[in-house]
């Protein structure tokens, strides 16, 4: 499984970087709005949509939303929605952190329809984020590198700070293996490396501290975006999203941290006017 990882790793990192970097703006948007679709995919099959015809429907209309809200909407409208959606999210996660689902919310996160929304709307907010970020004059790329970098860190800092001093469970109802210990470990790792980026980019309009609290917020909506999946995981009793990635899982899996992520980010770094 470790070798797997590894492969699929040293495989897709220098994509990525490429993608950041070296792409043109419609190539970027254009490889992130297919990561989108591929992660809808696994997301209408894990809710139980079987039938190939519907689950394609459901691709071409968030095709089309994508389309109308990079072309046609306010990108700022769309990132707001995003934040609504995760403030509920969160609100959710904590009411159920430790307790049962009630009925109600089952129910909700069983419905087909409230599934094939919820992908169609976070999806969107993500990809919208994720280009707004990239056309930030000359440090858009850059602040993209930095949030993808960021999560990954704080993912690795939470897995092996949790796995060697994990005793309180973060959110036991939601993720068992998750525990308070893990999200200090990915504050400390993430933190260091927010550090290390500011001293060397030294953005000149915002402070530092200011700089950390976005990253410290980053890193807590990375984990709000993980858990999320986790409640569709627990209502449907699935282990992994997809087997796209040897040794990862699917998509969905390795872009549930940055679905919150990368919105929340985008929305602090707007209103900081570090534009």
């Amino acid at each position: 499984m470790l070798k797997q990882r590894l492969i699929t790793a040293a495989i897709l990192i220098p994509l990525v970087v490429w993608a950041i970097f070296a792409s043109s703006l419609v190539t970027f948007t254009t490889l992130i709005a297919a990561v989108a679709i591929l992660a809808a995919w696994e997301w209408h099959q894990m809710i139980g949509i079987k039938s190939p015809t519907m689950r394609v429907m459901l691709v071409i209309d968030l095709i089309v939303v994508l389309y109308l809200a990079i072309t046609q909407i306010n990108p700022y409208f769309v990132i707001s929605i995003g934040i609504i959606i995760w403030l509920l999210a969160t609100l959710t996660i904590l009411a159920y952190s430790n307790n049962s689902l009630s009925e109600r919310l089952s129910y909700l996160f069983k419905n087909k329809i409230f599934g094939a929304i919820s992908s169609i709307l976070i999806l969107t907010v993500f990809v919208v984020s994720a280009v707004t970020l990239k056309t930030f004059s000359e440090t858009g790329a850059f602040l993209f590198f930095f949030v993808m970098v960021t999560v990954w860190l704080a993912d690795t800092g939470g897995y092996f700070a949790g796995k060697r001093f994990g005793q309180h469970a973060l959110a036991r109802s939601v993720s068992p293996n998750k525990t308070w210990e893990g999200v200090a470990g990915a504050i400390v790792l993430a933190s260091i490396w927010a550090a290390a980026f500011y001293s060397v980019t030294s953005p000149s309009t915002i402070t530092w501290f200011e700089w950390m609290l976005i990253s410290i917020a980053t890193v807590a909506s990375s984990i709000i975006g993980d858990l999320f999946e986790s409640l569709y995981k627990r209502a449907f009793s699935v282990k992994d999203s997809g087997n796209l990635l040897p040794g990862h899982g699917g998509i969905l899996d390795r872009i549930d941290s940055l679905l919150a992520a990368v919105p929340i980010f985008t929305f602090l770094i707007l209103i900081m006017g570090s534009v």
